[in-house]
């Protein structure tokens, strides 16, 4: 790992190919290869984290479609114009199934995406 002192790479971010990837580190910038996280191995609970936040922004993903909805979802959540409303939405369908299992929240997602007739 490097750390850049040239003025002209100040602020870069991202990655080469995959190979190098650019970080930033207590406002300095960090040329590293790029990790190999081929050989991860989540645990349960991580995957079940992962499962949930998916769903979260599927819902999310629903509402954000139209203006319509954003317009109607801002307003419900009595969100500022400055605020994202994607990841007040993703906070909100944790927030409503924080003890429900994944088969509960799955059933909720359903019910959400379906259309008021």
């Amino acid at each position: 790992m490097a750390i850049v002192t040239n003025s002209f790479m100040e602020g870069v971010s991202g990655a080469i190919g995959q190979e190098i990837v650019f970080k930033k580190y207590y406002g300095e910038t960090v040329v590293s290869k790029m990790p190999d996280m081929s050989k991860r191995v989540l645990s349960a609970k991580q995957i079940e984290q992962n499962e949930r936040m998916s769903l979260a922004t599927i819902y999310a993903k629903y509402i954000y479609k139209t203006e319509e909805g954003k317009i109607i979802a801002r307003i419900r959540l009595k969100l500022p114009a400055h605020k994202s409303l994607f990841h007040a939405l993703v906070k909100e369908f944790l927030d409503q199934n924080k003890k429900n299992t994944l088969e509960e929240m799955d059933k909720n997602l359903d019910k959400s995406l379906t259309p008021n007739v």
